[in-house]
């Protein structure tokens, strides 16, 4: 985004409005009041009992009925949760090949085909949400709130004679994404604005509106950076900059974060001394978020240790001594070679 582009939207985003030119007046969108929420709200409200008493699909329904037709399926919903876990791990691999550009720009094009056949499973499955009850209630709730929010001049606009249907389409696509929120929170002119918060209000007063979604992303993403920068582990700039190796710092940090609450939490169940000096603790669990838990603490060593002993065990069945481990029976040798060496300089 050039700084031109970055200008035009803080000073949009500052204002509070959003400005749709129409053939014969422009009209201008405000936020919300409170009470245009609350008319919204009551808006959906009617829509859906009234779409429940036309026996419409709730959307639970709907993929249900889907699922007995084959046109959505267990194996699709676990696709998606397959797929956010890749995109998750290919930003951790990012973060963690910051320095090898060749590997760095591999990944992410790995990042942006996982991402992109994310969104063609999420849009199968949503195909049919605007036929179910939550649909038409949302649409509803949109357009009733839309309709307290249009201006022209200083006056309401008569939505007898606007298209809200159209006119919620174009407001839709003047809100900014995620990825350019955030470009706009860790540069200029915005950082400037940012850093006067205090001598100078951030965006214009309108009278009893509420933030608009633009405000809100830009305020949550500015003050992310800001802890970022107070961070103890804070990335370098060039990470900071980058969205899909920041991402990926987030999540290394959230790792290392449940790996000591967990940590934590066990030395508190495991302060017997003989237990806690040992090389290996055999922790039970009680459900398997407590055994991912538990994983969460073994280094990358560890884990990939436990893997590799699962594996054994499974290719032969079972073993009848740790000894039999290969791990272990590595340890023993490099104990035996080093008590050699010992004997020999003693020699």
């Amino acid at each position: 985004m050039k700084l031109y582009e970055r200008e035009y939207f803080v000073s949009r985003i500052r204002s509070g409005t959003y400005q749709v030119k129409l053939e014969d007046a422009v009209v201008t969108i405000r936020s919300p009041t409170i009470e245009d929420e609350c008319y919204g709200n009551e808006a959906y409200v009617e829509a859906y009992e009234a779409a429940l008493y036309d026996d419409i699909m709730t959307e639970e329904h709907a993929i249900a009925w889907a699922i007995e037709r084959g046109l959505w399926s267990d194996e699709k919903e676990q696709k998606i949760e397959l797929l956010n876990k890749d995109i998750d791990k290919l930003k951790v691999e990012i973060f963690n090949n910051r320095s090898k550009s060749m590997m760095r720009e591999k990944i992410r094009v790995y990042i942006r085909a996982t991402e992109k056949a994310l969104k063609k499973v999420l849009d199968e499955k949503n195909s049919w949400f605007s036929k179910t009850c939550e649909g038409i209630a949302a649409e509803e709730k949109n357009l009733a709130m839309l309709s307290r929010c249009l201006y022209i001049g200083k006056e309401r606009a008569d939505v007898e004679y606007i298209d809200l249907h159209s006119m919620y389409s174009i407001y839709s696509t003047m809100m900014l994404d995620e990825s350019s929120l955030r470009e706009i929170a860790r540069n200029e002119p915005w950082r400037l604005s940012w850093t006067l918060k205090e001598h100078q209000p951030l965006f214009a007063k309108h009278e009893g509106r509420q933030l608009t979604n633009d405000q809100k992303g830009l305020l949550i993403w500015s003050k992310m950076y800001d802890n970022i920068q107070e961070s103890m582990d804070c990335p370098t700039q060039d990470v900071i900059d980058d969205d899909d190796m920041l991402d990926g710092w987030f999540l290394v940090q959230k790792k290392k974060q449940e790996s000591e609450r967990a940590k934590s939490e066990l030395e508190s169940r495991t302060k017997n001394e003989k237990i806690a000096n040992a090389d290996e603790v055999m922790v039970v669990a009680d459900s398997q978020q407590e055994a991912d838990k538990i994983h969460s603490m073994n280094s990358f060593g560890s884990e990939v240790i436990r893997k590799q002993r699962i594996a054994q065990v499974r290719a032969k069945g079972g073993v009848k001594s740790d000894l039999e481990f290969r791990d272990v029976q590595l340890d023993v040798r490099q104990q035996v070679k080093e008590a050699t060496t010992n004997r020999a300089r003693g020699r």
